[in-house]
């Protein structure tokens, strides 16, 4: 197991583990002395205490057996006042999530390619970012209605969407592997803001903003374009407003799938409504920024391309289900399903 100390520092950062933590969960069977002469590689476990590690981490054996696909891309957490337990863990499970995904791939021979077609044009301010939104919905054919399953779309336009779990409060994170652009979700966070975070990491991914210029909110109104366009929004709501009930912003987050605040801040940013005569809604909802009870997005958010280059693999029999299984995380009973509707239809005999 020639990379076992660090797929073993991994698994323990996943869990946002320190080297004590790991310790005290295994009833002090092994010690932290001995847990760091094995992230180190200065000794390997006997079968005994491997088997204790995999039950504490949650991980099978072979897990340790892997090679790492990758190093972890560049990424950074924006919000920089999560813990660092928290930080280290949310970015090993991105890299695991990655391996994985780029294991599947590989095993398949796919070499996924990826055109920005709005890279040459420079986004130097406000304006320019609502604009490029506007060309980059044409290039794509997205029309200007309501886009339905973001991830889908993303992943159908050659761009990996991956979601982790986390305990910690994160929207999104992108980076490139290679240059393939890659977009990681919060999987538990609500479908609204879910679909929000994405179109900001593909504005941080996507735009060609100068160093002068203030990225975030140029990413910000970059994404409230794309998820609900300027001249949709006038027809939703006219074009000029006094005031703008709460009960308006909700029939727009439920079928367009973007916060209140964010369909808001889209009508300020429009003209259709002053600032200052907003500023009633923003202090109503100051104190519930997931806008829980605040209704959902009707629509679904679900990525399949994973799951349809898991089910090829098994169909093909280029791995067995032992593989697929760790390869995904699921139970057997779950991925048993998922093959059946992956299984070719017999053909009747002539």
């Amino acid at each position: 197991m020639p990379h076992f100390g660090e797929r073993l520092k991994t698994a323990r950062r996943i869990k946002g583990w320190s080297l004590q933590d790991l310790a005290n969960f295994t009833a002090h069977a092994v010690s932290k002395q001995a847990l760091s002469k094995y992230e180190t590689d200065a000794m390997l476990p006997s079968r005994k205490i491997l088997l204790l590690l995999c039950t504490t981490l949650d991980v099978k054996p072979t897990y340790f057996e892997t090679q790492p696909a990758f190093k972890l891309p560049v990424f950074e957490l924006r919000k920089n006042t999560l813990p660092v337990k928290q930080a280290e863990s949310i970015k090993e499970k991105v890299k695991r999530a990655l391996e994985i995904y780029l294991q599947a791939e590989n095993l398949l021979n796919i070499k996924p390619r990826f055109s920005n077609p709005i890279r040459p044009i420079p986004v130097p301010d406000e304006e320019a970012a609502a604009d490029i939104a506007d060309k980059l919905r044409d290039k794509w054919d997205l029309g200007r209605g309501a886009l339905h399953n973001l991830i889908g779309t993303l992943e159908d336009k050659g761009i990996r969407v991956i979601q982790v779990t986390s305990s910690a409060l994160f929207d999104g994170l992108s980076t490139y592997v290679g240059r393939v652009p890659v977009i990681i979700l919060h999987h538990d966070r609500p479908a609204d803001i879910k679909r929000y975070a994405a179109m900001y990491e593909l504005g941080q991914l996507l735009l060609n903003i100068p160093e002068s210029a203030e990225r975030h909110k140029l990413c910000e109104i970059f994404a409230r374009t794309m998820l609900l366009p300027g001249d949709t929004l006038a027809t939703l709501l006219s074009n000029k407003r006094l005031a703008i009930a709460p009960g308006e912003l909700l029939c727009v987050k439920e079928q367009y799938g973007l916060p209140m605040q964010a369909v808001m801040q889209q009508a300020i940013f429009k003209g259709i409504i002053d600032r200052k005569n907003a500023l009633s809604f923003f202090k109503l909802i100051a104190d519930n920024k997931d806008e829980t009870g605040l209704g959902n997005y009707t629509g679904s958010e679900k990525g399949y391309r994973f799951d349809r280059m898991i089910g090829r693999l098994v169909i093909e029999e280029i791995i067995d289900v032992e593989k697929a299984l760790d390869l995904t995380g699921m139970s057997a009973e779950e991925l048993q399903k998922k093959v059946e509707l992956f299984a070719p239809v017999p053909q009747e005999a002539m």
